[in-house]
């Protein structure tokens, strides 16, 4: 799927399931002032000119408050507000890699903004021990999204982990 099939089929989405209107070109730009890099093009496309969160398999959170929200959270940029500057040194790819999607039970998807594709991290703290509950994934934003719109629903899979002791 182009990354044009993918902004119209979730503009139909939008649509048909009333999501918030697209966010402020403002709010994306504070938002990549805080993670330090630009946002991937894909989803500021969605964020600016599709809709304002609740898109993806579970909706990925608004940028900014609407009113609806996406998970236990108001907004992308209220988290990344309040946690950016106080992550742990330990895991560096989560100053980069803010939350996009909670599943729940503390599990959410990333999207890397230092890679213009997006590359997809997951984070799991009931799976591995602390240096592993953050692992790359095996797509991109743009094949995550392909996947939710062909009706799937992927869970964050953590990588096989050997000679941990504390995994």
């Amino acid at each position: 799927m182009t990354e044009a099939e993918i902004v119209e089929r979730i503009r139909a989405y939008a649509q048909a399931h009333e999501l918030p209107p697209p966010a402020p070109p403002e709010a994306a730009d504070e938002l990549e002032g805080i993670v330090g890099y630009p946002m991937p093009p894909l989803l500021r496309r969605l964020y600016l000119e599709v809709a304002n969160g609740g898109f993806g398999p579970d909706g990925v959170l608004s940028l900014t408050d609407t009113g609806k929200w996406y998970s236990e959270e108001e907004s992308l940029l209220q988290l990344a507000r309040k946690f950016g500057p106080t992550l742990e040194p330990e895991v560096p790819q989560l100053l980069h890699s803010p939350p996009l999607m909670t599943l729940g039970c503390a599990i959410w998807w990333h999207v890397d903004f230092s890679t213009p594709e997006g590359r997809m991290w997951g984070w799991d703290p009931n799976a591995l021990c602390e240096r592993h509950r953050f692992f790359i994934e095996r797509f991109t934003l743009a094949q995550w999204l392909e996947d939710w719109l062909e009706g799937n629903r992927a869970f964050p899979q953590p990588p096989p982990v050997v000679d941990c002791p504390d995994c």
